[in-house]
């Protein structure tokens, strides 16, 4: 019978063993990361060509191509609320090879509205991080009788039920951030759907709708040349980008702080050397006077990409998004 000597040496070297072996795996996987990418990388974007998403995404996948040296083709797979592209990638080989590149919607608003959801926005992607960002904006016609969100609130509480914001459509983050609007401010706008941000800033230009929750992308253009008017930004902090739109915050009602953005993420399981590549190559891209100014002209602004950061976010934006959707019934397309 072995003693307890024999024992303790025997687990011993087992230990050192396994100890060995998991250094030995780390060794590998970091000399992988350091050669990867050796070929093409496939870039899904479950968007139709020519939206913010996707252009953005080119914008990225030519700055990674020229860091790299190696080919980043951007694959269009639009359809069923972004679930499409999900899945594409969620079933690929977990390399590095196959990256998601997908907003908002797909990660806090789908996992709200649709309950038999595929995918888990969690726990079946590795997140890069969030790469850019666009405000959302509580915008109104110049006619309107209110230009300050303290004028607004006063105008809603003597009139409540009267006035109506308009969104990109029922379950869209464009709803969501309008009905957020609604309880922090404490006032009742209804809601009119439109089918598409397009449709809903013609509606605002033609003075159909009074008030809207749209994209900086979308509003810039439109606020600059006067054709209507930014009340408040939906966020914490102001953009660089309209700097003279105050924040809800700063009129005295915190808690608000809604954007539209994009992030990349792989599927789950590859390995964190692998992410932290590609992590630090897109943080460096992003970093550029080119790539901010091409952000800029189209009324996105790059964050910093950290997964960590990607599933705070996440997750605070689904407990939001899940208590709003019971207040109010807010329902898909």
């Amino acid at each position: 019978m072995p003693s307890f000597n024999d024992l303790f040496e025997h687990r011993a070297r087992l230990l050192k063993r396994l100890l060995a072996a998991l250094f030995l795996s780390l060794g590998v996987a970091s000399a992988w990361a350091q050669n990867f990418p050796s070929k093409p990388i496939r870039l899904i974007a479950p968007y139709p060509p020519g939206g913010f998403n996707d252009v953005t995404g080119r914008i990225l996948a030519q700055a990674l191509a020229e860091r790299f040296g190696q080919s980043v083709i951007v694959e269009n797979k639009p359809g069923a609320s972004t679930i499409i592209g999900a899945e594409a990638v969620m079933r690929s080989a977990p390399d590095g090879y196959t990256l998601f590149y997908a907003g908002s919607s797909t990660f806090t608003a789908n996992p709200v509205l649709l309950p038999k959801l595929p995918y888990d926005p969690v726990k079946s992607f590795a997140p890069v991080g969030i790469v850019c960002r666009t405000p959302m904006l509580l915008l109104a016609h110049p006619s309107f009788p209110a230009s300050n969100l303290k004028e607004l609130v006063g105008l809603l509480a003597s009139k409540p039920g009267q006035y109506a914001y308009g969104s990109f459509g029922s379950g869209s983050i464009s709803n969501f951030a309008g009905e957020l609007l609604n309880s922090t401010l404490g006032v009742r706008m209804m809601h009119v759907p439109y089918k598409g941000s397009s449709f809903l800033m013609n509606a605002l230009v033609a003075g159909e709708i009074p008030l809207s929750v749209d994209t900086l992308v979308v509003a810039a253009p439109q606020v600059r040349a006067g054709r209507i008017k930014a009340i408040a930004a939906a966020t914490a902090k102001r953009t660089s980008l309209l700097p003279d739109v105050p924040t809800v915050a700063e009129s005295g009602y915190s808690g608000l702080d809604v954007y539209v953005w994009t992030a990349l993420v792989a599927p789950a399981g590859t390995p964190e050397p692998v992410l932290k590549r590609l992590r630090d190559e897109v943080n460096k891209s992003t970093a550029t006077k080119d790539l901010i100014e091409r952000f800029a002209a189209i009324g996105v602004e790059p964050v910093v990409a950290d997964g960590d950061d990607f599933i705070r976010l996440v997750q605070r934006d689904i407990r939001n998004f899940t208590q709003v959707a019971k207040e109010t019934n807010i329902k898909p397309d």
